[in-house]
């Protein structure tokens, strides 16, 4: 079920918000209510911030204001109550991925992780505020597609490689948009899953990787590498694995290929984001087009467009 349109909070229900005593649930809410972030994120917010379900309900019922956003949170949950619920044992379960680690335990943090999360909900373990709906994961999808196709990555003679595939739901988006759509993810329980969705896709191919690297792919074979919410995790691993990364992904890039970003890390500095991403692009010649821009309505998530120079 797609998101519906959402009206103005009235001035009272902002009073309302800002008296919340947690710093955390009232700033999720201010977000909301003030139109930083849609009311399905901002629900997964809240499932995260609050301990249980119950109370995030209690919470939004007693704020109920009608047609604007916090009631549109109260009827999602009241709608997706299940999905919300399996959403709010991924998200409490989810890694501190803002926590350094040694690479090699970071890898394997995430493994078990998305090994447990995608058997609980195959679309709440790739996109908890998708709510365990595939109508709204379909709708984020779609957002994902809209922006690569307006920068001109897709296309019938392109060959992509996504790092992070999960359940493959990129996968089946770009197959009938490019020549070539491959996915790789270390959980092995996630590429079962985006087999079963791909079948029958015969320009998909899927693999489970080492999180190491991208080992397995000849220098040069794609066109477009994408990463839609998964460096997160390569960041965790610390600077080593994240400068192999863009290593291996311009090793990997035809000259003129493109690179799109989408979430560098989960700590709380955009700026720090971007600086890290500029200091990347230069070190390994890289160009940097669009320097994290948040170019999506449903979803909360910074772009940025690299191209790997024509050299």
């Amino acid at each position: 079920m797609a998101p519906s349109t959402v009206s103005p909070a009235p001035p009272g229900l902002v009073a309302r918000v800002a008296g919340i005593a947690s710093d955390e649930v009232r700033a999720v809410l201010e977000d909301c209510v003030d139109g930083e972030a849609s009311p399905p994120v901002s629900l997964a917010r809240l499932l995260l911030a609050m301990d249980r379900v119950e109370d995030v309900e209690e919470l939004l019922e007693s704020l109920a204001d009608g047609a604007g956003p916090v009631s549109e949170m109260a009827r999602l949950l009241r709608e997706h109550r299940p999905g919300c619920e399996d959403a709010a044992v991924i998200l409490h379960d989810h890694p501190d991925v803002a926590r350094r680690l040694p690479a090699a335990e970071a890898i394997a943090d995430c493994r078990s992780f998305f090994d447990h999360a995608v058997i609980l909900n195959e679309e709440a373990s790739v996109a908890a505020y998708s709510l365990g709906d595939p109508a709204l994961l379909d709708a984020y999808t779609a957002e994902i597609v809209d922006l690569l196709e307006s920068w001109q990555v897709l296309g019938p003679e392109r060959d992509v490689l996504e790092i992070g595939c999960g359940i493959g739901r990129l996968q089946t988006a770009l197959a009938p948009r490019v020549r070539a759509s491959h996915g790789v993810d270390i959980s092995g329980n996630m590429i079962a899953a985006a087999f079963r969705r791909c079948a029958g896709l015969a320009n998909v191919h899927l693999a489970r990787s080492s999180g190491e690297n991208l080992a397995g792919f000849a220098d040069q074979s794609f066109d477009a590498v994408l990463a839609a919410d998964s460096f997160p995790y390569i960041y965790q691993g610390g600077r080593e694995l994240v400068s192999i990364h863009f290593d291996e992904i311009t090793r990997v890039l035809r000259p003129g290929g493109d690179f799109v970003l989408l979430n560098y890390s989960y700590r709380a500095s955009r700026e720090a984001d971007r600086r890290d991403v500029e200091r990347l692009c230069r070190s390994f010649g890289l160009e940097l087009l669009v320097a994290g821009s948040q170019p999506f309505r449903l979803w909360d998530g910074e772009a940025y467009h690299i191209r790997r120079t024509t050299r």
